[in-house]
């Protein structure tokens, strides 16, 4: 079943926008320097939204035959009538307004997770043999999407992603480590090195320092800066700061064109980034503050959010941009974070005291006109003196913006492909590590 045939189908049955994809993925998990579980999984869905004038209804499912998506379109199209108006609703773009497709058909087949495999083998070895505790998941997906409009827009996107996290530890668990990595491709990670780092940081745990909470100057690294950029993506829609509800409200406006970042910022997307493609156009089966469903089809270029400290503009669908004259601008599917040609060990060979912070967990929203967040670290909280890591810290809970810690950003290091600790790989992010003057740690926290 070609994903072609169901947007036609679902064209031809009535629906004005399909949108058809295909997944699959292949993982596996080790825990206790044992091999737990591995799987994979594989599944193809649809959605047709019919609209008439104003009214718009969507059906969605998984689906196995193109029968299937006539169906779904002739479900919306029953309900279309009695569907209220839409506040979004705008003509669909047509070919010559649409985005241009970009090069040819995607090429996505999952490559299984034979690429780490043999690294793994050699790191659970060496785990038992020095008697520590491996635990580490491993995945690799892929996905293709196809969209069709009435109007004659037809766009393909394909995205594949490899993740790898890995967390060491001692028998005792008074000693615990983590590191994480992902890429478009799980043969560009290198499992080896990435336990050889988590050996070496177990070693920093045998001298434990008890600090009280308060506020430090930190280096984030990349995957912590990782976290704080993708909940500062979320919150960047002019929507949200035209009705006064995010961080990014003022007084009858927004702060588009604020200073509210250290000028050492930048912060952009990048469809055609090599690294980490995705896709760049809007495709989407609802509408939100972020996107329209009449909209799909609209162009998502590169884009700048924060240029050198000042906020750029914000995602904005066509109706609300015309309602509220704003430019256009689409949603983006990843984020880099412009770094520097400084490693994270310069950064710390001339720190006379701070803290390293190597990942954050369970993060929430406290304040969300603010972006006040709350959250623990876990796995890896040292102390560095006069250049050098001097032992592990109990673990705290922060209350941090995301916007207050790169308004204090006072160094940027050197940017990399950064796995979020907490969003895993659903989003591609470059980020580098920073020194944070002011960082608040609220309470102790127990965890390891």
């Amino acid at each position: 079943m070609r994903l072609s045939e169901l947007v036609e189908q679902g064209l031809d049955s009535g629906a004005a926008v399909v949108l058809a994809s295909h997944a699959s993925s292949t993982n596996c998990r080790i825990a206790n320097n044992t091999v737990t579980t591995s799987g994979s999984e594989e599944s193809s869905s649809a959605a047709c939204a019919a609209i008439s004038g104003d009214r718009v209804a969507v059906r969605a499912a998984d689906v196995q035959a193109a029968s299937e998506v006539t169906r779904l379109a002739e479900q919306a199209a029953s309900g279309v009538a009695s569907s209220p108006p839409a506040p979004d609703a705008m003509p669909l773009l047509g070919p010559l307004e649409a985005a241009s497709q970009r090069g040819g058909a995607p090429l996505v087949e999952d490559e299984g997770i034979s690429a780490v495999i043999t690294d793994l083998e050699g790191a659970l070895e060496a785990s038992r043999r020095e008697g520590l505790e491996l635990y580490a998941y491993v995945q690799s997906s892929s996905q293709i999407e196809l969209l069709g409009t009435r109007t004659g827009v037809r766009l393909h996107a394909g995205r594949t992603t490899g993740s790898l996290s890995m967390t060491l530890k001692t028998k005792d668990h008074l000693g615990s480590v983590w590191t994480g990595g992902m890429a478009r491709s799980l043969k560009d990670l290198d499992a080896a090195r990435m336990y050889s780092r988590l050996v070496a940081r177990l070693g920093w745990t045998r001298r434990r320092v008890e600090l009280p909470p308060g506020q430090y100057e930190v280096i984030l690294e990349p995957s912590a800066v990782a976290d704080m950029l993708i909940r500062l993506g979320w919150e960047m829609h002019a929507r949200g700061a035209d009705e006064g509800r995010t961080v990014f409200a003022t007084g009858g406006g927004s702060r588009v064109g604020e200073q509210m970042y250290s000028p050492e910022v930048t912060l952009e997307s990048d469809p055609g980034d090599p690294e980490m493609p995705s896709a760049d156009f809007v495709r989407t089966a609802r509408s939100s503050e972020y996107s329209s469903i009449f909209d799909n089809g609209l162009a998502a270029p590169r884009a700048s959010w924060i240029e050198r400290g000042v906020q750029q503009d914000l995602i904005c669908p066509r109706r609300w941009a015309a309602d509220h004259h704003h430019p256009v601008k689409a949603d983006a599917e990843n984020l880099v974070m412009r770094g520097s040609d400084t490693s994270l060990e310069q950064m710390i060979s001339t720190s006379k005291r701070c803290l390293l912070v190597t990942s954050l967990w369970y993060i929430r929203d406290v304040d969300p006109s603010s972006l006040l967040l709350t959250g623990l670290t876990r796995d890896g909280l040292f102390l560095i003196e006069n250049g050098e890591v001097v032992g592990a810290v109990n673990n705290f809970r922060f209350n941090e913006s995301p916007v207050r810690v790169l308004a204090r950003t006072s160094e940027i290091g050197r940017a990399e492909l950064a796995l979020s600790r907490e969003m895993g790989d659903a989003v591609y992010v470059k980020a580098p590590s920073l020194r944070v003057d002011g960082f608040f740690m609220s309470s102790a926290s127990e965890a390891i």
